[in-house]
């Protein structure tokens, strides 16, 4: 079915989560409306999807091309980048259904849009820089794939995705505070939901984690993929 994967997925999660949570739950939230809250839902969904998928893939791309390391002599890094574009390239799919579904069900689509970009390539730097620490990782520690399973699954719920921010406890506001994927998922409900641009300092403080993300491991990676060879 090739590219009709990147529609089904999303989608299929979809509608899975908002049947829970509109229907059984009975959880409003995003106007009051099922279709707002279906909206709320999948904005936060579509860069956790990438994002996912982007670092999940990355831990395991090197192993998984062993003969390739071994054999061609090539930039190994670019091997984690590929999967992670690939998965932001699927990303855009699922936003144009997004917009259409806002042009049709929300306010419409605002000059804010505009920024998107901008979030999506500090959403792309926050990725790549963890993609390489676990490709590097997996390689040296091959129950890097197991624990990433777990890690994941606790990431996404302490991500602001099926709940507002607010309804975060306040004792537990650090929990956000320290979660860069709270600022991506937030910037993208402010610029496509509520039609206005992101905070200041969350937009600063994203960025400083992308790029120190992107830096730092960018260098670990760096540092380790003279070695592959001998352990692969």
């Amino acid at each position: 079915m090739g590219l009709s994967w990147a529609i089904i997925q999303p989608l299929a999660l979809l509608l899975l989560y908002t049947f829970v949570f509109a229907y059984v739950l009975k959880i409003r939230f995003g106007g009051g409306t099922t279709g707002g809250f279906a909206l709320y839902l999948f904005c936060g969904m579509l860069p956790w999807l990438a994002f996912a998928e982007g670092i999940t893939r990355s831990a395991s791309v090197i192993v998984e091309q062993a003969p390739l390391i071994k054999k061609v002599v090539f930039p190994s890094e670019i091997l984690p980048a590929y999967v992670v574009i690939s998965a932001l390239l699927m990303e855009l799919v699922g936003l144009a259904i997004m917009l259409v579904g806002v042009g049709l069900f929300s306010r419409g689509v605002g000059w804010s849009l505009a920024l998107l970009p901008l979030v999506m390539v500090l959403q792309f730097l926050f990725t790549m820089g963890v993609g390489w620490v676990l490709a590097s990782l997996n390689v040296f520690l091959r129950d890097v794939g197991q624990v990433l399973g777990l890690a994941m699954t606790l990431w996404m719920f302490l991500t602001p995705i099926f709940y507002p921010a607010d309804l975060m406890p306040a004792r537990y506001a650090w929990v956000l505070a320290l979660n860069p994927m709270y600022y991506v998922v937030q910037a993208y409900r402010d610029v496509i939901l509520e039609g206005r641009f992101p905070l200041g300092p969350q937009l600063l403080v994203l960025a400083a984690v992308a790029v120190a993300s992107f830096v730092g491991g960018h260098w670990v990676f760096g540092r380790s993929k003279h070695a592959f060879v001998d352990v692969l």
